[in-house]
């Protein structure tokens, strides 16, 4: 029997502007997924406002949110507390969800990668965050734990753990290696996790690709609504990365035997 993936919606960073997802929800609409920087609260404090009623919205309406942690959601106390604190039931940090009946499931990676921490190639300054609480002196530190603005970094030990989960899906705010911009551990992030998409935002532009892996990936532009056919998108994508597996092993079978 074939399985049914409920409505679900991917939102580029809102950046305050939430209309563009208002507008395109409905009766049908199941889940929400937004790719991080809820508010630009820095510049403009009443976006938190706004945030908050979109969410509260959409509560209100009975579809379920997640979202990851972008790089504007720790300029502020006040954005802080509105991701961290407010709406934390809908982090999807370094977790797996798994949606309804269908059983697909969707891995969320947040945050950026920051150099005092890691470079995401080299080996890391500070492997986790306990590593950089050790050093952080107290004056320095946001409500005990790490300085805010570190609380939207990527830590190797957050991707080691993720690595140890299966996922239909990764969300990311940082892109994988095909963006200027992007970084490879993600690539192999995708791989380790058997993951058939990889969906993006951070840079603010629309576009799709594949990697080497063969994964496909998504990036969202800036309040970009992405309505997919997930049912059969991920149904032909793990087809085609089937054949690939294959092949590729046929290939390794010819390259032993032709020099026995």
């Amino acid at each position: 029997m074939r399985k049914v993936f409920e409505p679900v919606i991917f939102y580029g960073d809102p950046h305050g502007d939430w209309q563009p997802l208002l507008d395109e929800i409905d009766e049908k609409t199941d889940t929400v997924f937004i790719m991080g920087d809820l508010a630009e609260a820095k510049r403009h404090p009443e976006h938190l406002d706004s945030a908050r009623e979109a969410l509260r919205m959409l509560i209100s309406k009975g579809i379920r949110v997640r979202f990851i942690v972008g790089n504007h959601d720790t300029d502020t106390d006040a954005i802080h507390a509105l991701v961290f604190e407010e709406f934390r039931e809908m982090l999807l940090e370094c977790q797996v969800l798994t949606i309804g009946q269908s059983q697909f499931r969707v891995a969320g990676l947040g945050g950026v990668i920051r150099g005092k921490v890691w470079t995401g190639d080299d080996e890391p300054t500070f492997y986790s965050p306990a590593d950089l609480m050790a050093v952080t002196p107290k004056h320095e530190r946001f409500r005990g734990g790490l300085p805010r603005k570190q609380q939207g970094t990527i830590f190797p030990s957050s991707v080691a753990t993720l690595a140890q989960r299966g996922t239909d899906i990764l969300l990311t705010h940082e892109a994988p290696s095909c963006h200027p911009r992007g970084f490879g551990f993600i690539d192999d992030l995708s791989q380790s996790m058997g993951a058939s998409l990889i969906v993006h935002g951070h840079h603010h532009v629309a576009y799709s690709d594949r990697l080497n892996n063969g994964v496909l990936v998504r990036g969202l532009g800036r309040a970009e609504v992405w309505k997919p056919n997930l049912t059969d998108m991920l149904s032909q994508q793990k087809m085609i990365m089937a054949g690939r597996d294959s092949l590729s092993q046929r290939w390794e079978v010819y390259d032993k035997l032709k020099d026995c």
